[in-house]
């Protein structure tokens, strides 16, 4: 199924299936209608769904739960930082998650007085004017090195690409801060490697300044459209080149992937009047240089309230099949990118769209559809330490977890 490219038309898919391999389909459906299945060039949406609802279900109790490969883990505010980690790593374990967003401060001494905003952050620095040194992180590198993890496998370092105080004033052609910025990559995926982590977080989305739109972009350096997706494309691929020297099996997790276009094109006409016209070409970049151990894991942000299982087919439809129309590199898309979930816990910092019961459900099924991540996001409370976290919600992920191993 991973090698069939989809063009929408109408209600319809068109499949173009040069490369594509029947053996996925026909291992779970049998051989028997082979002929009449291989003549169908058109199958509708409907029917897609289905089959890909039923692939889900057929495979999922001999490849996603016998292997143990999906993971749940944590992203939102109150994140701990390496020191939290170095003396609470024991303790962190006790949740039911397999991982975590952790955060690397710039002034440790600082942050330890109270001083946790984007200004220490080294995550939410990375786009900006200053160049990091391996030198000044030596520290936090010892923290996350003094954890013994046993089941807090799947750790990440978050990255913020579009943060208005840090990235304002940047544009595609200016060779230096671009220089500055990969070698900053460079630095932070040291830091990931050395500290046993699995990669990275990429939160993509315009914070008050628009990198990856052309129409604002353009407005400071007047260029062709296709010169700037030239740029972005090569500014991607040189950053995976820096994190790849450092962290060759990296998981870039994002949380917009290229399925991010089917929103922003509403209302256009064109790739390039969206908001996020630029995006595609910088992930193709990243999928240019990224080594055949790697992946880019699309965390679907659209799924925070899914409760249907239909819902959560749909988004891995989109994801692989429907968002390959966006990149210029179909092929290493269907190889490196994969299907991920996300999950709002506290929705509108309440309690009260989800039930416990219901939040278990919700994460059960992102479980048994995800390639491998489901990420949960929160804002009114914290993980580490737990704080105003009704112990039910606790409870909810522990039995989906549970679940997913049955």
């Amino acid at each position: 199924m991973r090698r069939m490219n989809v063009m929408r038309l109408n209600d319809q898919l068109t499949i173009e299936n040069a490369e594509f391999k029947w053996s996925d389909l026909l291992t779970a459906f049998g051989n028997r209608n082979k002929s009449r299945i291989s003549e169908c060039r058109f199958i509708s949406t409907g029917f897609l769904r289905i089959l890909a609802s039923a692939l889900i279900i057929t495979t999922s109790s001999s490849i996603v739960f016998a292997n143990g490969s999906k993971k749940v883990v944590y992203y939102g505010w109150g994140l701990p930082d390496t020191q939290y980690v170095r003396d609470h790593w024991s303790e962190m374990e006790k949740m039911p998650l397999d991982g975590s967003g952790i955060l690397v401060a710039i002034n440790r001494k600082t942050w330890q007085q109270g001083v946790r905003g984007d200004s220490n952050q080294l995550g939410r620095q990375i786009m900006g004017p200053r160049e990091f040194h391996i030198e000044e992180f030596e520290e936090a590198i010892a923290d996350l090195e003094s954890a013994h993890w046993r089941s807090f496998t799947d750790n990440f370092l978050p990255v913020t690409l579009s943060l208005n105080y840090y990235a304002r004033g940047l544009n595609w052609f200016d060779e230096e801060r671009w220089r500055i910025i990969t070698k900053n990559f460079g630095v932070l995926s040291r830091i990931a490697a050395e500290g046993r982590m699995k990669g990275l977080i990429l939160d993509p989305e315009h914070y008050d300044y628009l990198l990856f739109s052309y129409a604002v972009q353009k407005q400071l350096l007047d260029r062709p459209f296709e010169d700037y997706t030239k740029m972005a494309r090569k500014r991607g691929r040189d950053i995976m080149k820096a994190i790849a020297s450092e962290l060759p099996d990296a998981t870039l997790l994002s949380f917009y992937g290229y399925t991010m276009l089917f929103a922003e094109m509403r209302g256009h006409s064109s790739l390039k009047e969206a908001n996020y016209s630029l995006l595609p070409a910088f992930y193709d970049g990243l999928l240019d240089a990224m080594p055949s151990r790697a992946s880019l894991v699309d965390g679907y942000e659209y799924s925070y309230g899914y409760k249907k299982r239909q819902e959560f087919v749909d988004g891995f439809v989109r994801i692989h099949q429907q968002g390959p129309q966006f990149t210029a590199v179909p092929d290493l898309y269907q190889t490196h990118v994969k299907a991920g979930f996300g999950l709002w816990l506290d929705r509108d910092q309440k309690f009260d769209y989800f039930t416990p019961e219901e939040f278990t459900r919700s994460l059960t099924l992102a479980l048994e559809t995800t390639d491998k991540y489901v990420w949960i996001y929160g804002q009114s409370f914290r993980f580490f330490p737990p704080t105003a976290l009704p112990g039910s919600f606790i409870d909810a992920i522990a039995a989906a977890r549970r679940a997913k191993t049955n």
